[in-house]
């Protein structure tokens, strides 16, 4: 028996195992996200080196629970941070998040297999044969989405103006309304890897 042989391909099987698992959990937590923005052509972005939050969030108006602006503000700092842009009293940059949603009906047609029939022969004898159909039942199924789409603005402090704007839409889920904080954090990571400028520059 080559020991040695199977335990190398165990580890092997194990490890193409685990990676496929941590690609399904990146596929399963960037999907239903899509993002886009917009820069104005006015705006200096050389000129930008500070930022800062306006006093209330657009998102944190209405019934929106508090914690959004407290996540929203955190995750991007850390994106602006990154760039080198410094938190500000005045800054160059004010920070904007403001949010809308929207309902939409979803249709899924399916199939469904079916068996139907019987055996057919003698009480209490042998079976002879089979009348059993084989089928499928087609059908369709509507269900509620709920969309949510966040506006990131970054508006020029001085000029009063939308500087430049990162949208995203998101299909919300039971799963992605459970991790609200990797949720928003994947958000913002994902409509600032379309802000190509970073501080004075």
């Amino acid at each position: 028996m080559n020991i040695g042989h199977k335990s190398k391909t165990f580890t092997r099987t194990t490890s193409v195992f685990f990676l496929l698992l941590m690609l399904a959990v990146i596929t399963a937590c960037s999907s239903g996200i899509t993002v886009r923005s917009d820069s104005s052509p006015t705006a200096n972005f050389s000129q930008y080196k500070t930022y800062g939050f306006f006093k209330t969030l657009g998102i944190e108006g209405g019934y929106n629970s508090p914690i959004y602006g407290e996540l929203f503000r955190a995750a991007i700092s850390k994106d602006m941070e990154a760039r080198g842009y410094t938190l500000a009293e005045d800054p160059d940059l004010l920070v904007n998040v403001t949010s809308r949603y929207d309902e939409n009906v979803k249709v899924t047609t399916y199939t469904t297999p079916y068996v139907s029939g019987a055996y057919y022969g003698g009480v209490g004898g042998p079976y002879y044969g089979s009348a059993i159909g084989v089928g499928a039942a087609v059908g369709s199924r509507a269900t509620l989405e709920q969309e949510a789409s966040v506006f990131i603005d970054l508006v020029d402090n001085a000029a009063d103006k939308i500087a430049w704007q990162g949208v995203s839409v998101i299909t919300f889920s039971d799963q992605k309304a459970q991790k609200l904080a990797q949720t928003i954090d994947t958000v913002v990571d994902k409509i600032f890897a379309l802000y190509p400028h970073t501080a004075g520059k």
